[in-house]
């Protein structure tokens, strides 16, 4: 049988493997999405015919759609982890490294999200740089979706409006994520949903 602390150290060590493991997952699709879909929108870039462009197209922003859901959940359980991970280091009494008289660990202690690009946009996350791949991401599959439907109904201009379209649905994803993490980082929010009320990722 293990004693209390033995445990919380079990736990704790636990918690930071399916840390990695889900970290892990994120880097690899991170190389993966934006790889596939500039290579899709590279090859099919010429004129096709219409039915290739939105075939490929659809198959495409379904399976990148669906790992960019995939991507929030995921989200989600990391800062469910790195929450848990905070108390459970509370509960160790880690020393912190930093002179202060607070609980320790590289949790508790890992830097705010103070940095900003250009010293005026919003801070730099996680959050922030997966929107933009995943963003881009899903434009360039829906600008071949878009041209490929609209080359099938013989519109004219049918490319360039499958690109205006392709830019706006990359817009209306980088403010939704930035809506939800608005709603995320508003005292309470994330403890209502399950997640850590302290800083985000």
């Amino acid at each position: 049988m293990l004693d209390a602390d033995d445990r919380l150290g079990l736990d704790y060590e636990q918690t930071h493997q399916l840390l990695r493991a889900l970290t892990d997952v994120r880097f690899k699709l991170l190389a993966f999405v934006p790889t596939v879909a500039g290579v899709a929108v590279a090859l099919l870039g010429r004129p096709r015919p219409a039915a290739e462009l939105l075939g490929v197209g659809l198959l495409g922003l379904i399976a990148t759609v669906g790992v960019f859901v995939y991507e929030l959940r995921n989200t989600q359980l990391l800062d469910a982890l790195v929450h848990r991970a905070e108390h459970l280091e509370r509960l160790l009494g880690l020393s912190s490294v930093l002179g202060s008289h607070g609980p320790g660990g590289l949790f508790h202690e890992r830097p705010p999200r103070s940095m900003r690009f250009a010293g005026f946009l919003p801070p730099i996350g996680h959050d922030r740089g997966l929107s933009l791949v995943y963003a881009a991401a899903i434009a360039g599959w829906t600008y071949l979706v878009a041209w490929g439907a609209l080359g099938a109904l013989e519109v004219s201009e049918a490319r360039n409006t499958g690109a205006v379209i392709g830019v706006g649905v990359g817009l209306l994803i980088l403010l939704e994520v930035e809506r939800i993490n608005r709603y995320l980082d508003k005292p309470g929010a994330r403890a209502a949903a399950g997640q850590s009320p302290a800083q985000p990722s």
